[in-house]
């Protein structure tokens, strides 16, 4: 069976959006953040950053940045017409875009003169990106020639970063959001069942990576940066999109007692999942089950954990017993949430004792970022690692809060698979 036609086998039957009555209810969230910071504008970028924060706010994304004062209509700016032009077809005249007043040019200035249309030269306007936090951004995402234009236009307005309050807006789903999410997630399934489908000794790397983003794109969803991360080995703790991604040349081929592992991030309609599909080719190495088994049993802590009234930092420091009393070490956080990534937990468990041969100096404990009290309609990405030596297993996927506990939408990948 050819990858297009295994993945027409996992269409869903229903491609879901979001209503304007949604985009009113993320405004006057916002707005309300606003009067309780004693902000006169919101200024987000989006731009090429991997949280796409002007989507929030204009259901699409065109590289762009939403300015959204307190009393009237935003503006949309990006740094080309040609992300704009695609609003003139007939075949797109019946979408409702939540935003009327676009405008291209460099960026920088097109901000500028939209606070001074505006009245807001000397207003107290809240940024977010400019000092955001997100994987592989971790010092902003706003250049500094489009900021310094806007500070040296505008020297008496007041600028402050607002993205954690921002984060902390976005992170609490609506209905119709969570409706979204489940749908992400239900691709990211499919994703891991057709991973699984066609994962074994022989196959090329290329391969998998082919099938399971197959299913991401027919399902009409993407996978934020990086995309799709792949290790292949029983010795592979690597993290990172595949090297030949980039580099070129030839794909690793799966050969027995590997081990296989794939962090998937569907993202619908705004919305990103994020499954951890780990899958172990016999015969499967005695560490790795050991592994497997430190894993689940943090994964069903953070799932019994998980509930309205808890803090954040509560559930991250339960996840964490099974590794850290095990001795194993950690290379990624166990849990953080989805989407934005503005929570956060522990990185590093146990650091000390990576392998000599493998501690290139980066290798050092982490503090989870922020923290909140639980309620529902947040959204977390349920992850446990352990690692022992040169060996990691990766385990996991998406959860929802709701009022008695949480909602677990993902099923395959909270466990390690076998394959013959």
């Amino acid at each position: 069976m050819d990858v297009a036609t295994q993945a027409n086998r996992y269409l869903l039957p229903e491609s879901p959006i979001l209503s304007l009555v949604e985009r009113d209810r993320r405004w006057a969230a916002l707005r309300k953040m606003m009067e309780r910071l004693d902000l006169e504008a919101l200024v987000v970028f989006g731009l090429r950053g991997r949280e796409r924060y002007e989507g929030y706010l204009s259901n699409e994304s065109i590289e762009g940045i939403v300015i959204l004062p307190l009393r009237a209509e935003p503006t949309y700016v990006t740094w080309t017409y040609h992300r704009v032009t695609r609003r003139f077809p007939a075949n797109m005249q019946d979408t409702d875009f939540w935003i009327d007043d676009v405008r291209a040019g460099p960026t920088g200035p097109l901000i500028a003169s939209v606070l001074k249309e505006r009245n807001l030269s000397s207003s107290r306007i809240g940024v977010v990106g400019l000092d955001s936090k997100s994987p592989g951004e971790m010092e902003g995402i706003v250049p500094y020639r489009t900021w310094m234009a806007v500070t040296s236009t505008l020297p008496d307005a007041r600028f402050v970063d607002v993205t954690v309050e921002f984060s902390k807006v976005m992170v609490v789903k609506s209905a119709e959001e969570q409706r979204l999410v489940r749908h992400a997630a239900q691709i990211g399934e499919k994703a891991c069942e057709a991973m699984l489908e066609v994962t074994r000794a022989g196959v090329r790397e290329r391969d998998i990576y082919a099938a399971i983003m197959e299913v991401v794109h027919k399902n009409a969803a993407f996978g934020p940066p990086p995309s799709l991360i792949i290790s292949i080995g029983a010795d592979d703790i690597g993290w990172a999109p595949p090297y030949w991604t980039y580099a070129g040349g030839e794909s690793r081929i799966v050969r027995e007692g590997d081990l296989v592992q794939a962090e998937i991030f569907p993202a619908y309609g705004g919305m990103e999942t994020q499954m951890q599909m780990s899958i172990a080719i016999e015969p499967v190495p005695a560490v790795l089950h050991e592994l497997a088994a430190i894993t689940r049993q943090s994964y069903e802590i953070g799932l019994a954990a998980a509930r309205p009234g808890i803090s954040f930092a509560e559930v991250d420091k339960a996840m964490a017993g099974p590794a850290r009393d095990c001795g194993c070490w950690t290379l990624t956080p166990l849990i953080h949430s989805v989407n934005p990534l503005v929570l956060v937990g522990q990185i590093g468990i146990n650091i000390e004792n990576v392998p000599p041969a493998m501690n290139h100096g980066g290798a050092r404990a982490i503090p989870p970022f922020n923290d909140m009290i639980l309620e529902p309609g947040m959204v977390f990405a349920l992850e446990p690692d352990a690692c022992r030596d040169n060996h990691r297993v990766n385990i996991g996927g998406t959860i929802i809060i709701n009022k008695d506990g949480c909602e677990e939408i993902n099923e395959l990948p909270t466990q390690m698979n076998m394959a013959g």
